[in-house]
């Protein structure tokens, strides 16, 4: 089993600005009154419940922290997120000394300002001096580790954490050594587009999530929940037959991207939450 090689302090310093954060929540308005219950009075702000077990659905899980309204996985966007109680999502990737940083592509150019090509080449040098790039021409964003998401964030709020594909059955281990050092069972949902990571995922104690596409799965029903995995996260373009199909076999429904939380609202009610770019704009 891979081992988490230490992580070096950064050369730069590392700020949260809670004031910018809640100056632009508040712009942006929270529209999700139900999840905001939980939390409430909480010294860390965020309104978004802490368990698992607590989710109000439908639930909105806020992807890559909001990407059409801060930098991509930015600290920024996740910490926004989870104060107006939305799940922030964030998807992992690997430097090249192992390690798992937040990052959607596995190359940095699309999103990434100083630095180019495959992120499993990136040295944590290089990564460090990177900046996140705004999707509506603002204030770049620092990049963030997995480990200073969950220093953040970690047992605080339900993160919705991805493993992309190519991870190594090693590397999936790592990141879940990671949440078990920390106890985060309670608090995360740990999502995979591959099934036997999703599998391993749901062995090893976690909120599994299966993502699929715009048709229904090779593996059949049982085999899905046979493994343990309770939340699917399909397409937004799977067809509501099959949406349904799904819900009536007892997973969680989840469907991925919607432009904003206005198109969740026109979900069927049976949907148990969704994926949005924009969770504030209702």
């Amino acid at each position: 089993m891979m081992t988490l090689k230490p992580a070096f302090p950064r050369s730069r310093p590392f700020k949260i600005l809670v004031t910018s954060v809640l100056a632009a929540s508040i712009s942006f308005g929270t529209g999700c009154s139900g999840e905001a219950a939980h939390g409430l009075g909480s010294p860390s702000g965020f309104t978004a419940p802490d368990k698992v077990a607590d989710i109000e659905f439908p639930t909105t899980i806020s992807h890559r922290g909001g990407a059409d309204v801060y930098p991509e996985e930015s600290m920024e966007g996740l910490t926004a997120s989870a104060k107006d109680g939305f799940l922030p999502e964030m998807d992992i990737q690997f430097l090249e000394d192992g390690t798992p940083v937040l990052i959607h592509d596995d190359t940095a150019d699309r999103t990434l300002n100083g630095a180019s090509g495959p992120i499993r080449d990136l040295s944590r040098e290089e990564w460090d001096a990177a900046t996140i790039k705004h999707p509506q021409g603002g204030e770049p964003a620092e990049t963030v580790t997995l480990d200073e998401a969950l220093d953040e964030l970690g047992g605080e709020v339900v993160m919705v954490p991805e493993i992309k594909p190519g991870a190594t059955s090693a590397e999936v281990d790592q990141v879940l050594d990671v949440f078990d050092e920390r106890g985060l069972k309670d608090s995360l949902i740990v999502q995979s587009f591959d099934f036997e990571a999703a599998e391993t995922i749901a062995e090893r104690g976690y909120t599994s999530l299966y993502l699929m596409g715009s048709t229904l799965p090779t593996e059949s029903f049982d085999e899905i929940s046979d493994a343990g995995i309770e939340w699917v996260g399909p397409s937004k373009n799977l067809p509501t037959r099959d949406l349904r199909k799904l819900d009536k076999a007892g997973f969680h429904v989840a469907p991925y991207t919607l432009a904003t939380a206005k198109d969740g609202h026109r979900l069927p009610g049976w949907i148990d939450g969704y994926f949005t770019d924009d969770a504030w704009t209702n």
